[in-house]
């Protein structure tokens, strides 16, 4: 357990599981700017969100690389890479999502355009309660304090969970008024519907790598 200690106390802030969730949350903050933008009827760039993903992709791939060569650690090894893989695909959701906005807009009237409005912050909302989580996972394991702090994690926990159900139901709202608007093109109700399950997917997953988090330290 030492040995992953140090390696964690050692280490430069770039490899740490709070800074690939940092770049996970520029990601989400970048798809939330473009989802306005699209909200808006304007052109998006889904190459920026791309742009960060990548950046999350470097990062996640030096984690990977130092605990796959730190021999003993303080929880198996296969915790710690589904952490990192839940995190990863919050940001592949939000290159997915900036790409499919950036292939079509229908036309959403104004029922939608409020509903979509606030799935993306919902979304952002989620995504930066987990970054305060995982800082807490982070900080702990620099001090060696991993179970003094057990109680924080799992209020934060808590609250992502919530913010994760508060979602599902902006979700429901979506798919019913997609359902319900019966002048939209066929292909338009299964494109947004598509979006609405990447975004939503994306709250999903932050929920999943907080679940990880609370497992992990319930058995510290």
């Amino acid at each position: 357990m030492g040995r992953m200690l140090s390696f964690f106390a050692g280490r430069s802030p770039l490899v740490s599981f709070k800074t690939h969730a940092t770049a996970v949350e520029e990601a989400a903050e970048e798809l939330g700017r473009q989802t306005r933008a699209w909200l808006r009827g304007e052109p998006v760039n889904a190459d920026l969100v791309s742009q960060r993903e990548h950046e999350a992709d470097v990062i996640k791939r030096s984690i990977r690389s130092e605990l796959t060569q730190t021999r003993r650690l303080p929880m198996p090894r296969s915790a710690l890479y589904q952490l990192l893989w839940h995190q990863d695909q919050i940001a592949d959701l939000c290159q997915d999502a900036a790409l499919m906005m950036s292939l079509r807009r229908p036309t959403l009237g104004i029922a939608l355009e409020d509903a979509y409005r606030a799935l993306a912050e919902a979304v952002s909302r989620i995504v930066h309660a987990y970054g305060v989580t995982i800082e807490d996972f982070d900080e702990a394991i620099t001090a060696r304090n991993l179970r003094g702090v057990a109680s924080k994690i799992a209020e934060g926990v808590d609250r992502i969970n919530q913010l994760e159900h508060e979602s599902d139901l902006v979700e429901r709202e979506i798919v019913a008024t997609i359902y319900a608007s019966e002048d939209l093109p066929m292909f338009d109700r299964y494109h947004l519907i598509q979006l609405v399950l990447m975004l939503g997917g994306i709250a999903d997953q932050v929920e999943n790598a907080a679940g990880d988090l609370r497992a992990m330290v319930s058995g510290a």
